[in-house]
Order: structure tokens, then sequence, then C-alpha cells
């Protein structure tokens, strides 16, 4: 058996497809690094089922599938083909050429071909187990291949010693087979358990006969019992259907007198509540009127508490006015008297003026502060001046002000007093309205009293034919059950 060619589409950095055709003797592949030369061995090795994504140097499975470049697109679907010469009958299948497929697509779906048939995986390692091929085998060799062909430890060497002499496959039918007898050994478990149940449901069943029997039996006695009390039931409920026809007679000549007086006191009960109503409205209208009444009252003492407070405000305000006033009298006497001053202060400078000026020449500077502030003091006088005007025109207007509401006050205090008279004519109003609310509760609550006799008769009356319907209707179902009763002995 001989490799003879590969073929890789979209694996790693073969976008396009490749064919490598191995030829008599030894193949090398020479190139610099990152020219490819590794993804051909991780192609071989992933075509014979290699499932460690990890070994082929990458993080997952997808990576194997070109992922695109600057001038290229990536490529959703890979593809790598094993071509095996099989003219000396090493593999045990009836081709002279075998080949090996596997695709994966960026989607996850992966699967294996063999001759452009679909088998799977373990078909294929079955097929090359013993040939030295498959993921586990010596086919590509690794750097940390060779650490374990030459390391001191038995076991590490093993596994490669085994898969090249060819026991690889009996070692893992080997494996297979425990498995299955283990989970032949699960099953016979999980049998026996299934029949230990079955066995304590039949047990369980026998029970349920032996009382359904029981049950049977019982069930016959109990209609035997049941029937000999069903004919003494009969025939005390004949002897009471004989007592209960008696009284019926009895009854059914008093219930029309009986109908009468409640027709009667039925008339006598609408009467009285009509005259309790035409009361009842009277006194509503009465206390509509009083509602009113005390309305209006409320209104006025809410106007009145209004108009105290407005005059409590002018007050205030009349007060903080006089106040401005002394403050402004205060500074008007301040600033006669800085006026006073200044002219004082002027003399002494146009004295001192004239006594200085044969010293002008020396003194110059001297003169010009002392205008300066003759300035400043006029400005200053100027200033007051107009604040005394301002607080004079603000006095005339809350004087004006104050008329108002001394005028308003007076309004005020008349319409309080009108209102009072008022107030005084709706309380004799509301007293003679109480007085006749009075004498119309006395009606009414006679009325009342009447009413409430004629419907205590009424009541008794009504519950006296509710009684007498009761008890018919209890003859009558009595009468029915022991006709079924009957019907059902006679049957």
């Amino acid at each position: 058996m001989k490799l003879t060619k590969l073929e890789l589409s979209g694996f790693k950095s073969f976008a396009d497809t490749v064919s490598l055709s191995f030829e008599e003797g030894v193949t090398a592949i020479v190139g610099p690094n990152g020219c490819g030369k590794s993804n051909i061995s991780d192609a071989v090795r992933w075509v014979l089922g290699e499932q460690s994504a990890r070994l082929l140097r990458g993080g997952k499975m997808e990576d194997v599938i070109f992922q695109g470049s600057t001038n290229r697109r990536p490529i959703n679907v890979t593809e790598v083909s094993l071509y095996l010469d099989n003219t000396d009958r090493l593999l045990p299948i009836d081709y002279l050429e075998v080949v090996v497929t596997r695709r994966l697509s960026r989607s996850g779906y992966s699967e294996y071909l063999l001759n452009n048939l679909p088998v799977r995986l373990r078909d294929i390692q079955d097929l090359l187990r013993g040939t030295g091929l498959g993921s586990e085998a010596g086919v590509v060799i690794e750097a940390k291949m060779i650490d374990l062909l030459l390391s001191d430890r038995a076991d590490e060497r093993r596994s490669l010693f085994e898969e090249a002499a060819g026991i690889g496959l009996y070692r893992d039918r080997k494996h297979s087979t425990e498995r299955r007898l283990e989970e032949t050994g699960q099953d016979l478990q999980r049998l026996e358990d299934l029949i230990a149940e079955v066995q304590s449901q039949i047990r369980s069943l026998a029970r349920q006969r032996g009382k359904a029997e029981r049950h049977a039996k019982l069930m016959e006695e109990k209609f035997s019992v049941q029937l000999t009390l069903a004919r003494r039931l009969l025939d005390e409920l004949d002897e009471q259907a004989s007592g209960m026809h008696a009284r019926h007679g009895e009854l059914s000549t008093h219930v029309p007198a009986t109908r009468t007086r409640l027709a009667e006191q039925a008339e006598h009960q609408e009467l009285r509540a009509r005259a309790r109503e035409a009361a009842e409205a009277h006194r509503a209208g009465m206390t509509r009127q009083l509602a009113e009444v005390q309305v209006a009252l409320s209104n006025l003492a809410g106007d009145l508490a209004v108009a105290e407070e407005r005059i409590a405000n002018a007050s205030i305000r009349r007060a903080r006015g006089e106040d401005e006033l002394l403050q402004t009298d205060l500074r008007i006497h301040q600033a006669h008297h800085e006026q006073a001053a200044a002219l004082t202060e002027r003399e002494e400078s146009e004295a001192e003026h004239g006594r200085i000026q044969g010293e002008l020449t020396g003194r110059s500077t001297v003169e010009e502060e002392v205008r300066q502030r003759l300035a400043a003091q006029r400005s200053v006088v100027r200033q007051m001046e107009e604040e005394v005007h301002q607080q004079a025109q603000h006095l005339r207007a809350l004087e004006g002000e104050r008329t108002s509401l001394e005028s308003e006050l007076a309004s005020l205090r008349e319409r309080a007093t009108q209102e009072e008279t008022h107030k005084a004519t709706l309380q004799l109003e509301h007293a003679h309205a109480d007085n006749r609310a009075a004498e119309t509760a006395g009606v009414a609550e006679q009325r009342t009293q009447i009413s409430q006799q004629a419907t205590l008769e009424s009541e008794r009356a009504r519950h006296l034919v509710a009684e007498l319907r009761e008890r018919e209707a209890t003859e009558r179902a009595e009468r029915r059950h022991a006709e079924e009763s009957l019907a059902q002995v006679s049957a």
C-alpha cells in the first residue's frame, strides 16, 4: 500500500484546489518559514480522523478552513482527499485505489467519504487499523512523538509500538467488547429490577382481587339489608302520608282567610308608607333651606375675615409709612445740618481764600482739593434733596391708600351690620323650621310606629304562609320519595 496523491481544497493556506502527487522514492517539501509546509502534514493528520484542534495548531476545528486575505474572500467548505494504492490488497476492501475524503463546512457540518460514499469515522479507523495509518499512528511524526520514542518510560513508548505492531485494532475491539459487556450487565440489572417490580405488582393485584371478592359479598348483604329497610320505610311513609293528607285538608281551609288578612295589611302598610314619604320630603326641604342659610352665613363670615385682614394689612402699611416718614424727616434734618456745615465751611474757605490770595502761587494744590470737596458735598446735598422729594411722594401715596382703605372699611362694617340683621332673621326662620321639623318628626314617628306594627303583622302572616308552603312542599317531597322507593322495590 502506497500514498499516491493528496488533494487539498480550502484547507488553511490552500484556498484553491491543490493536487500533490507522490512518485517512487522519497518526496521532500522544502521552503521558507510560513510557506505552508506544516499545513500538508496537518492535512494528512486531519483526513485520517484527527479530532483535536490543538494538535492541528488551531483553537477550534473551523480554523482549518481558509480564513481569507486582503485579496480573497473566506471559504465556507474545506475538503482533503488521500489517495492510497491498494494493489497488494493490504486494505480489506475491493478497490485497487482507496480514496479517503474528509469534508467540513463553516456551519459545523462534517462528513467522511470512502471512494465518494458516505461512511462513519469508525469505519475509516477500522479500515486503516493495523496498517500503520490512523490519527494515533506514527504516520505523521512530530517532535513530541520523537521524545516519546526516546523516552525511558515503557508506558510512553508502548502506544507507538503497539500501533506499529498492528495490535491496536484488537485493543480497540477489546475495549469495545468490555464496554458492551458492561452495558449488558447494566441492562440485566435493570431487567431484574423490573421483574421485582412486576412481582410486587402481582402480589398487590392478588390482594386487590381478594378485597374485590369480599366487597362483592358485602354489597349483596348490603342490598338485602337496604331492601328490608326500604320495606319498613315504605310502611312508615304510608302512615305519614295518610296523616299529611288530613293535615293538608285542614290547612287548605285556613289559607283563603289568611290571604285576605294579608292583603288588607298590605294596603294599610302602603298608605302609611306614602304618608311617611310625604313627611320625609317636607323634612328634606326644610333641611335643604337650613343648609343654604348656613352656607350664606359661612360666606359672610369669610367676607368679614377678609375685610379684617385687609384692615390689619392697611394698618401695618400705615405704621410702616409713618416710620419711613420719620426716617425721612431725620434724613432731611441731617441734610440741613450738613448743608449749614457746608455753608460755614464754604464761608471759611472763602475767607481763607481772600486771606491767602497773595499766596495763590504756592497753594494752588490745596485750593484744588478744597474745590473737589466742595463739589462732592454739593452732589451729596443734591442726592439728599431728591430722596426727600421721593419720600414725600411716597407719603402722599400712602395717605391716599389709607383714605381708600378707611372708606372700604366703613362700607364693610355697614355690610356686616346688614348681614348680622339678615343672620338674625335667618336664625328666627331656622328656629321656626326646627319647630315644624320637630312636629313633623313626631307625626312621622307615630306613623312609623303604626307602619312597624303593620309590618310586623304582615311579616307574621308571611311567615305563616311560608311555613304552610314549606310544609306542603315537604309533604310533597316525602310523598314523591315514598313513591320512588315503592317503584324501586316493585322493580
